[in-house]
């Protein structure tokens, strides 16, 4: 079993398979993350999409989204269920745009809570995503994953 993972990243990815694996201390998975490590291996780094030479998706759809984020412990699984089921924001959603200018409040929000597909290079995504903790390379793993939901 081998991992990469990426500093200030949520999750590691687990390369075997492709899995990524939230930072959740109940998550069996990252349990055993831990395990390996303790065993005294060491996680390869994330590939950058340079050396990856795979694109990001560029457009995922809301479900693909809301289970990345929920899957990388950035929302909960109850949050991802009620932003594609209600459109209702996940609380460090509303937060994010929450701190947007107020002109960029309601834009963000029909966008959150409307959107059937999420575009990788609309301008919203990298100013919520850096709000959330995702640099430019955490939003293109995202999408990536994303894409294989």
């Amino acid at each position: 079993m081998s991992y990469a993972a990426m500093d200030g990243m949520p999750f590691v990815l687990r390369t075997a398979d492709g899995a990524f694996i939230p930072a959740d201390p109940a998550n069996i998975d990252w349990q055993r993350y831990l395990a390996w490590l303790e065993a005294g291996h060491e996680a390869s780094p994330l590939p950058t999409p340079e050396q990856a030479k795979v694109a990001p998706a560029v457009s995922v759809s809301d479900r693909q989204f809301f289970q990345a984020l929920a899957l990388a412990g950035t929302i909960t699984q109850d949050e991802a269920l009620a932003a594609v089921m209600t459109g209702t924001l996940p609380a460090r959603m509303e937060a994010a745009v929450a701190g947007l200018l107020d002109a960029q409040q309601f834009a963000a929000r029909m966008l959150l809570s409307g959107a059937t597909t999420f575009e990788r290079g609309h301008p919203m995504v990298a100013r919520l995503g850096a709000a959330l903790g995702y640099d430019a390379a955490a939003l293109d793993a995202l999408w990536r994953q994303a894409a294989t939901l």
